[in-house]
């Protein structure tokens, strides 16, 4: 009796809030060649496409691209990470200052969960120190059920990057929500200027 009472136990705190069996056996981030999305919000439209997959810093990631801008991704267990680069340019010429891939998404999805993840890098040109950092701040806000898409989760991700030289400091600080359901990926996403849909997609 006693064992019947822990299975049913741990069954509970498997199954719970979290839907960890629901998140185990399925992919909220589907990252493959010729898969795409089409998003809308009824009078504009965005096109996200995975191109064949590439190798940067030895470390194989899929260009996705967002209406022809490419966005280096790379997936494992835990996360998915993107590819940074940010140059420095002097007397015509490009130095790079900052190179690495950051944790983007931790996965798997937890309610709740907040992350914070950094890269900083510097160099010196021209006897003058030249210092780059990029910031990830990510949460996952919110899970619902929805009839059309299944359990769906709310992530809120904001990016800070930034290039400080002697006399200058530069800050460009962004944010976004996405929306991720099982098996299709970003249903939705909300920016700066407005909430898109999505309107089709296409996974092999």
């Amino acid at each position: 009796m006693k064992y019947k009472i822990a299975l049913l136990v741990f069954l509970i705190i498997c199954c719970g809030d979290n839907h960890i069996v629901e998140r185990a056996a399925s992919d909220y981030f589907p990252l493959q060649e010729d898969s795409w999305w089409l998003y809308g919000n009824g009078s504009d439209s965005v096109f996200v496409e995975v191109e064949p997959a590439d190798t940067i810093l030895q470390i194989e990631c899929f260009p996705v691209s967002y209406n022809g801008a490419a966005r280096y991704l790379a997936k494992s267990d835990e996360s998915v990470s993107q590819y940074v680069l940010k140059i420095y340019n002097h007397a015509g010429t490009d130095y790079t200052v900052l190179e690495d891939f950051i944790i983007r998404i931790e996965l798997p999805f937890i309610e709740g969960n907040d992350y914070h993840h950094v890269l900083r890098d510097s160099i010196y040109v021209a006897d003058q120190l030249i210092t780059a950092q990029y910031e990830i701040i990510g949460s996952v806000v919110d899970f619902a059920h929805e009839s059309a898409y299944g359990d769906v989760y709310q992530v809120e991700i904001t990016t800070i990057a930034s290039m400080v030289t002697d006399d200058t400091s530069i800050t460009d600080t962004s944010g976004v929500i996405e929306y991720y359901a099982p098996e299709i990926g970003m249903i939705r996403f909300r920016d700066a200027t407005s909430e898109y849909e999505l309107i089709e997609y296409s996974i092999p």
